[in-house]
């Protein structure tokens, strides 16, 4: 028999994320988004774990905390939140005064690998009668889920005097029957499930503790994270990040955010508000442009963008594109506007030499893409970097 969790967050896309770590463990999971609901369910589903968000709208932590000390409730005990980790070890004391099961404490944004450690040790109480996993297991379920990989950028003709690394942000999906859902389909998916907000976070999270990590080993490049079109929307986005920042130490310079030009032209009432608390708090922002950025140089007096990006994708399909006069000016002048105003141009799916060919005709400032390297696990871009494998000229030694 299944173990069962009841996943209490407002956050609809946290919890839609548990969902998917615990059933993928094998638990039948149930989500509750209102806290004066939580009890009820307690009451009808008996769960063997309950992942609980202290600040929930009916009913609080602490408040169904002591609701479940006065039902005698044996189901184990997850707390979650997105506050500091003194209030969770005060909740959590009290819940353990109330002789609940209080386990593991997830501070927000958690991570796909903290949400699954603080699951497992309820899934080897609950599945005694299960045979025990063997390394290879282990090491092949570990493998499923979200995989965040890294595209290098490099500089092709600097803006600034100093050339900085730069890694770009490629999450994908692994599934249990080994096919991998690549990133343009996992933005689709995870709109298509509302869950846009909540994965963005957990990529966010996850690249942050990578370069963490990094960091430790004299590796401090910018990482590039796109963000889902709602953040433009939500006026707590600048702080939200800037706490996610600070709390993987990450210096938020390093930071840089990538927004479609689309989700700017559509959220004109808020978009400047958002981008201008981004750049106070310390990030860096670039915008993905459609075409030539025609709808967006209008407004680029306006925003405090930092660089702009261009999909040389269309040009796969087009053989002459090394002779197209008219494409060539219609770049060149992008750039030479830009620049002129300090703000970058980076061409992206730069998939042949002829496309990196192209981009450095038309004076771009950096480039992406499978001609300099294609994305890659954070210890393979450490290796190449560590080794000096990676060149400025966009190929491998």
């Amino acid at each position: 028999m299944k173990p069962s969790l009841l996943v209490a967050d407002d956050e609809i896309e946290v919890g839609e994320i548990i969902r998917a770590v615990a059933e993928d463990l094998g638990f039948d999971v149930t989500c509750v988004a209102e806290g004066s609901e939580v009890i009820g369910l307690v009451d009808r589903i008996n769960p063997d774990v309950i992942a609980l968000d202290l600040r929930m709208p009916g009913a609080d932590g602490v408040e169904i905390i002591r609701e479940l000390g006065k039902k005698q409730c044996k189901s184990g005990i997850l707390l979650m939140s997105g506050m500091d980790q003194r209030t969770l070890s005060s909740v959590q004391s009290l819940g353990k005064e109330n002789n609940l099961d209080i386990g593991s404490t997830l501070t927000k944004p958690m991570s796909l690998d903290a949400i699954e450690m603080a699951l497992n040790p309820y899934l080897s109480k609950t599945e005694t009668s299960s045979p025990p996993v063997n390394s290879l297991t282990k090491q092949i379920q570990f493998e499923f889920g979200l995989a965040v990989l890294y595209e290098p950028e490099i500089q092709i003709k600097a803006l600034q005097a100093e050339s900085t690394q730069r890694l770009r942000v490629r999450a994908q999906w692994h599934m249990d029957d080994d096919c991998v859902i690549d990133a343009r389909s996992l933005t689709t998916l995870a709109k298509d499930c509302g869950i846009s907000k909540g994965l963005s976070k957990m990529v966010l999270a996850q690249a942050l503790e990578n370069v963490r990590v990094w960091s430790n080993q004299d590796f401090t490049p910018e990482i590039t994270v796109r963000l889902d079109n709602s953040f433009l929307t939500d006026l707590y986005t600048p702080d939200v990040l800037a706490m996610m920042a600070d709390q993987y130490y990450v210096p938020r310079e390093w930071l840089v955010l990538e927004i479609d030009e689309k989700s700017i032209l559509e959220a004109k009432d808020s978009a400047g508000d958002v981008l201008s608390r981004l750049r106070i708090k310390g990030f860096k922002i670039i915008v993905a442009a459609e075409g030539g950025a025609e709808n967006l140089l209008p407004l680029i007096d306006n925003l405090p963008i930092d660089q702009i990006v261009i999909d040389f994708a269309h040009l796969n399909t087009d053989s002459n594109f090394l002779n197209d006069m008219e494409l060539e000016f219609l770049y060149s002048s992008l750039t030479s506007i830009v620049n002129k105003k300090g703000i970058g141009a980076c061409a992206t799916n730069v998939n042949s030499s002829e496309a990196l060919e192209f981009a450095r005709k038309c004076n771009f400032n950096s480039a992406r893409g499978i001609q300099i390297l294609p994305p890659a696990k954070p210890d393979e871009i450490l290796s190449l970097y560590q080794g000096g494998k990676l060149s400025a000229r966009g190929k491998t030694h």
